[in-house]
């Protein structure tokens, strides 16, 4: 071969090696292979089972049918810990049919220990931080909600809200706080701030006559309404959306800004086994993370950025332990017994 020949094999040989690493860098649609479209065709379908709203699964399995339009989905919308007492049922009865399964943190650590997740790593996983993400390959992290101090502005003027939990405890602030009743985000807490000075702080913050809601919702609802002027670890996103509604609240963060994981995941045993992971490659990309963005989430990869990228950007993040389910009923009695919880 003349020397010539050669250098030109060796320039398109380069000029293609870049195309296809940028491709792949930019974390788009990945191409899944003929073998994997093959088997997603014969099964014709998935069936996801999820806590999101209709609104936010909607869109996306919109988006995934007209990139794939021989899969339809069939989404089962239900609240975390319904889903999780449904997929557990099923499991005891030998029916597998949940193919893709996104439920919230904890909840999912006990299907991965029940052995109710499959093991599956997307390609799209690269671009997720370990932190975001199970080790051993069964799920990674689908969005996250950060944990934030609430503020009434009517209420609260900007120079005199609290900076660190401790000014939270500051005896002006009392019977004018509310926190959702979460025993995840206090056993992470503890975890934290260390148990000893985390109890603390958890004794002094109880002191201040806290009003615990069920939901999170029920809390920036409380700040919101002149309920309450502070509220307690509550959800950036959420704040923004009333926000945008010109609520009268803002958000603050303190030294450290806890991250609630969703994870995702195939399911075990999934019904159909090639449709299953081409929907999760597809919900970790790029373009699903944007999409989730526009609904007022925070996507957990870190090349796209939430909206307003104040809600990540600059902050201390500690996403959450999972492995805290494990200690769930002695953080539950604890958490009551601090808080007086009948």
């Amino acid at each position: 071969m003349k020397t010539h020949d050669k250098s030109f094999i060796w320039a398109l040989f380069i000029c293609l090696t870049t195309i296809f690493s940028e491709g792949s860098a930019s974390g788009a649609q990945p191409d899944p292979g003929s073998r994997i479209l093959e088997g997603a065709r014969k099964d014709g379908r998935l069936v996801w089972y999820t806590g999101l709203n209709l609104n936010d699964s909607e869109m996306l399995i919109t988006r995934f049918e007209q990139l794939y339009p021989f899969i339809k989905i069939e989404a089962l919308r239900l609240s975390s810990f319904s889903l999780l007492s449904k997929i557990q049922t099923e499991a005891r009865a030998g029916a597998f049919k949940a193919d893709v399964i996104e439920i919230a943190g904890v909840l999912g650590h006990i299907l991965k220990k029940e052995g109710l997740f499959a093991k599956y790593i997307s390609p799209q996983a690269r671009f997720y931080p370990d932190s975001v993400k199970d080790p051993d390959g069964t799920w990674t992290s689908f969005f996250m909600n950060t944990h934030v101090l609430v503020y009434n502005t009517k209420l609260v003027k900007k120079d005199e809200v609290p900076k660190t939990f401790d000014e939270v405890t500051q005896s002006k602030w009392k019977g004018k706080i509310t926190m959702p009743e979460d025993f995840d985000i206090f056993g992470m807490m503890l975890k934290v701030m260390g148990r000893s000075k985390g109890m603390d702080f958890m004794r002094r913050l109880a002191a201040q006559e806290v009003s615990l809601k069920n939901s999170y919702s029920l809390a920036i609802q409380a700040v919101a309404s002149d309920e309450a002027a502070l509220g307690l670890n509550l959800y950036g996103t959420r704040t923004e959306e009333f926000k945008k509604k010109s609520a009268p609240v803002e958000w603050v963060p303190l030294e450290f800004t806890l991250a609630s994981l969703e994870p995702l995941a195939v399911g075990a045993k999934a019904p159909h086994p090639n449709s299953a992971p081409l929907f999760v490659d597809f919900l970790l990309s790029k373009e699903a993370q944007g999409l989730m963005r526009e609904r007022f989430r925070i996507p957990s990869r870190p090349d796209v950025l939430p909206d307003p990228p104040e809600l990540t950007k600059g902050l201390k993040l500690i996403p959450t332990d999972l492995s805290l389910a494990e200690q769930s009923k002695q953080l539950a009695e604890e958490f009551r017994q601090t808080f007086q919880v009948r």
